[in-house]
C-alpha cells in the first residue's frame, strides 16, 4: 500500500467512525426523547431491562390498597407538572400496581379472609403519606402478581426525601419482608435498626399481645 493509499484509508475510517459515533448519539437522543414522552400504562410496560436497571421514574398515587400496596399514574416528563389525575374507574388499566419493597404491613380483609388487627391502621399510614402526591419510584423486581417491587420516595413541601417502606416501619405498622424474592436496596441494616426501634418503644404492632406477623398470618391462610 503506497502513502496515498494508506492516507485515504486512514480517512476513510476516521470518516467511519464519526459517522458511528453521530449514529450512536442520535440513537441515544432519540432513547431519551422517547423516554421523556412516552407514559406507562401499567407495570407490564416496564421492561424488564428497565428493571434491572432500576430506572426510577415520577408518578401520583391515586389508590392505596393496603400498608404496603398502592397504585402509581406515571407522569414522564411532559406531564410532571399537570393537574393530579382523579381515581375513576378501570383502575387497572392506567396504573402501576406497586408493591413497596423490603417491608409486610398487616393484611387487610380479602377472599373472605379476615384482617389482621391494625391493617386499617396501615393503609391509612400509608395514604397520609403518598395518596395524591407525586413520588419517585425505583423498580428492583417484579413479583408473583406482576406488581412492580419497588423503592417508594416522596417529599413534602421543602423538607428532606422520605421512604414510604422506612416511614412505615418506623411508625410500627409494618414488619421487614423476609420472603422469597426481598429486596432491600442495600437498605437492610437502616432497616433492621428502624424495625428494632419500633419494637423497643412498643409501637404499632409491636404492642400488641400475641402479634401474629404478616408472613405468619398468610402462611395459616393459605
Amino acid at each position: 500500500m503506497t502513502g496515498g493509499d494508506k492516507d485515504a484509508y486512514q480517512q476513510q475510517l476516521l470518516h467511519y467512525g464519526k459517522t458511528a459515533l453521530y449514529l450512536g448519539l442520535s440513537s441515544l437522543l432519540a432513547f431519551g426523547v422517547y423516554r421523556m414522552f412516552s407514559r406507562y400504562q401499567t407495570s407490564a410496560d416496564i421492561s424488564e431491562r428497565a428493571i434491572k436497571a432500576q430506572e426510577r421514574f415520577h408518578g401520583y398515587v391515586i389508590d392505596v390498597s393496603d400498608g404496603d400496596t398502592l397504585r402509581v399514574y406515571h407522569t414522564p416528563f411532559w406531564r410532571w407538572f399537570g393537574a393530579v389525575p382523579e381515581k375513576k374507574r378501570g383502575l387497572t388499566k392506567y396504573t402501576i400496581s406497586v408493591r413497596l419493597s423490603a417491608v409486610d404491613a398487616p393484611e387487610v380483609a380479602h377472599f373472605g379472609k379476615p384482617a389482621q388487627p391494625l391493617s386499617a391502621e396501615a393503609k391509612e399510614h400509608l395514604a397520609r403519606q403518598v395518596l395524591g402526591k407525586r413520588v419517585s419510584v425505583k423498580p428492583l423486581a417484579r413479583d408473583q402478581y406482576g406488581r412492580l417491587v419497588a423503592s417508594v420516595t416522596y417529599r413534602r413541601v421543602l423538607g428532606p426525601r422520605r421512604d414510604a417502606a422506612h416511614e412505615m416501619l418506623r411508625a410500627g405498622l409494618a414488619t421487614i419482608y423476609r420472603g422469597g424474592n426481598a429486596q432491600y436496596d442495600g437498605q437492610l441494616p437502616r432497616l433492621e435498626a428502624l424495625e428494632a426501634a419500633a419494637k423497643r418503644a412498643k409501637k404499632g404492632i409491636w404492642g400488641l399481645k400475641g402479634f401474629e406477623s404478616p408472613a405468619d398470618y398468610k402462611r395459616r391462610n393459605k
